[in-house]
Protein backbone atom coordinates (compact mmCIF):
# COMPACT_ATOMS: atom_id res chain seq x y z
CA UNK A 1 0.00 0.00 0.00
CA UNK A 2 2.09 2.90 -1.31
CA UNK A 3 1.58 6.30 0.28
CA UNK A 4 1.87 8.15 -3.01
CA UNK A 5 -0.92 10.72 -2.50
CA UNK A 6 0.37 13.99 -1.05
CA UNK A 7 -1.38 17.03 0.42
CA UNK A 8 0.72 20.17 0.31
CA UNK A 9 0.52 22.01 3.64
CA UNK A 10 -0.11 18.96 5.81
CA UNK A 11 -2.90 16.62 6.80
CA UNK A 12 -4.38 18.36 9.85
CA UNK A 13 -8.16 18.86 9.80
CA UNK A 14 -7.77 22.63 9.32
CA UNK A 15 -5.58 21.96 6.24
CA UNK A 16 -8.20 19.63 4.71
CA UNK A 17 -11.25 21.91 4.94
CA UNK A 18 -12.72 23.06 1.65
CA UNK A 19 -11.85 26.59 0.61
CA UNK A 20 -14.69 28.64 -0.96
CA UNK A 21 -13.33 28.04 -4.48
CA UNK A 22 -13.10 24.29 -3.81
CA UNK A 23 -16.74 24.21 -2.70
CA UNK A 24 -17.73 25.41 -6.19
CA UNK A 25 -15.86 22.67 -8.06
CA UNK A 26 -17.85 19.88 -9.66
CA UNK A 27 -17.52 17.74 -7.65
CA UNK A 28 -16.25 19.74 -4.66
CA UNK A 29 -12.91 18.58 -3.35
CA UNK A 30 -9.38 19.32 -2.19
CA UNK A 31 -6.21 19.16 -4.25
CA UNK A 32 -3.53 16.51 -3.84
CA UNK A 33 -0.56 15.38 -5.89
CA UNK A 34 0.17 11.79 -6.86
CA UNK A 35 3.96 11.42 -6.80
CA UNK A 36 6.48 8.77 -5.74
CA UNK A 37 7.52 10.70 -2.60
CA UNK A 38 6.63 13.74 -0.46
CA UNK A 39 9.86 15.37 -1.63
CA UNK A 40 8.84 14.99 -5.27
CA UNK A 41 5.37 16.43 -4.59
CA UNK A 42 6.97 19.44 -2.86
CA UNK A 43 9.44 19.86 -5.74
CA UNK A 44 6.61 19.89 -8.29
CA UNK A 45 4.70 22.54 -6.33
CA UNK A 46 7.78 24.72 -5.91
CA UNK A 47 8.46 24.46 -9.64
CA UNK A 48 4.93 25.59 -10.54
CA UNK A 49 4.42 28.20 -7.80
CA UNK A 50 7.24 30.73 -7.35
CA UNK A 51 9.05 31.50 -4.13
CA UNK A 52 7.05 33.84 -1.90
CA UNK A 53 3.63 32.44 -2.87
CA UNK A 54 1.41 30.72 -0.30
CA UNK A 55 1.63 27.33 -2.06
CA UNK A 56 5.41 27.54 -2.31
CA UNK A 57 5.56 28.16 1.44
CA UNK A 58 2.97 25.46 2.19
CA UNK A 59 5.25 22.89 0.52
CA UNK A 60 7.44 22.98 3.65
CA UNK A 61 5.05 20.34 5.05
CA UNK A 62 3.64 17.54 2.94
CA UNK A 63 1.20 14.93 4.21
CA UNK A 64 1.13 11.50 2.58
CA UNK A 65 -1.54 8.80 2.37
CA UNK A 66 -2.50 5.86 0.21
CA UNK A 67 -5.58 5.74 -1.98
CA UNK A 68 -6.78 2.81 0.14
CA UNK A 69 -6.58 4.84 3.37
CA UNK A 70 -8.40 7.77 1.75
CA UNK A 71 -11.18 5.48 0.57
CA UNK A 72 -11.36 3.74 3.96
CA UNK A 73 -12.01 7.19 5.49
CA UNK A 74 -15.07 7.51 3.22
CA UNK A 75 -13.58 9.76 0.54
CA UNK A 76 -12.81 9.24 -3.15
CA UNK A 77 -9.74 10.08 -5.20
CA UNK A 78 -10.24 11.46 -8.71
CA UNK A 79 -7.61 12.33 -11.31
CA UNK A 80 -7.70 16.05 -12.14
CA UNK A 81 -4.53 16.62 -14.16
CA UNK A 82 -3.49 20.09 -15.22
CA UNK A 83 -1.01 21.15 -17.87
CA UNK A 84 1.60 22.04 -15.23
CA UNK A 85 0.69 19.33 -12.69
CA UNK A 86 -0.13 16.08 -14.50
CA UNK A 87 -0.23 14.20 -11.17
CA UNK A 88 -2.89 16.51 -9.74
CA UNK A 89 -5.86 14.71 -8.18
CA UNK A 90 -8.87 15.76 -6.14
CA UNK A 91 -10.19 14.18 -2.96
CA UNK A 92 -13.99 14.29 -3.00
CA UNK A 93 -16.78 12.93 -0.81
CA UNK A 94 -19.97 11.18 -2.03
CA UNK A 95 -22.04 13.71 -0.02
CA UNK A 96 -20.37 16.71 -1.71
CA UNK A 97 -19.67 19.75 0.47
CA UNK A 98 -21.64 18.24 3.38
CA UNK A 99 -19.19 15.31 3.42
CA UNK A 100 -16.36 17.64 4.44
CA UNK A 101 -17.75 17.98 7.99
CA UNK A 102 -15.32 17.89 10.93
CA UNK A 103 -16.17 14.28 11.82
CA UNK A 104 -15.34 13.04 8.31
CA UNK A 105 -12.29 15.31 8.04
CA UNK A 106 -10.95 13.83 11.28
CA UNK A 107 -11.06 10.35 9.71
CA UNK A 108 -9.39 11.69 6.56
CA UNK A 109 -6.72 13.44 8.64
CA UNK A 110 -5.89 10.14 10.34
CA UNK A 111 -5.16 8.63 6.89
CA UNK A 112 -2.31 11.12 6.37
CA UNK A 113 1.19 11.29 7.83
CA UNK A 114 2.91 14.70 7.88
CA UNK A 115 6.48 15.01 6.58
CA UNK A 116 8.16 18.34 7.45
CA UNK A 117 10.36 19.56 4.61
CA UNK A 118 12.93 22.29 4.68
CA UNK A 119 13.61 24.94 2.12
CA UNK A 120 14.69 23.61 -1.28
Amino acid sequence: MAEDIHRIGGGAVDKLRLKPVEEKLSPPGISVIKAPSPEEAARQMRKVFPEGTDLYEAAKVVASASEEKIEAAGFELRPAPTRRLPGHHRITHPDGVAGFCDENLQRLSEAFTDHPRGEP
